[in-house]
């Protein structure tokens, strides 16, 4: 078990700046959402179950905040450049909040991407074809307004405690 100080610095080593290219097919940097919380996930568009609920969930999210939630952006990386290309990730990301932002790049930048935040990715099954999956980290990074991993959340924990994250990283309320 670490204890805080050492929690501290295993966090710091995890993210970074970085630049992919956005589902409209533009560059995109990381450092283009200073000033605003980021909710940063992995996955792919064929995803059966972890990447939408994921994706539903960082909605919700911001959803539950209100007017302060136009501070908060979900960022979902694919991990799927051969299926998931920017109009594919358009319609995806469109799905669950008009806020989201959807990436992709090439499969060596992505996973510089992944190393960078400690996401781990293997893709199972034939990849000469379309019916292969990815095995991939279903953790969600909260990135605070400077762009630091302020925590990692594991899957499954509820709304309720995303928000609570999000909230200390936010301006005092009005």
């Amino acid at each position: 078990m670490l204890c805080a100080g050492e929690a501290d610095r295993a966090r710091q080593s995890v993210g970074g700046d970085f630049s992919l290219t956005d589902h409209h097919g533009r560059p995109f940097s990381l450092e283009e959402l200073r000033g605003k919380v980021v909710l940063l996930s992995f996955g792919y568009t064929y995803c059966p179950d972890v990447c939408p609920l994921t994706l539903a969930i960082s909605a919700q999210v911001v959803n539950n905040l209100g007017e302060r939630g136009r501070d908060v952006v979900p960022v979902f990386i694919s991990l799927d450049p051969k299926r998931d290309s920017p109009d594919v990730l358009a319609r995806y990301v469109r799905y669950f909040h008009p806020a989201m932002i959807g990436l992709t790049g090439s499969m060596e930048r992505l996973t510089q991407v992944a190393d960078q935040y400690k996401a781990r990715f293997a893709i199972q099954g034939d990849v000469q074809g379309d019916r292969y999956t990815l095995d991939h980290t279903a953790s969600l990074y909260v990135l605070n307004r400077s762009g630091e991993v302020t925590s990692i959340v594991p899957f499954g924990l509820p709304v309720e405690h995303i928000v609570e994250q999000v909230e200390k990283l936010l301006p005092a309320a009005p």
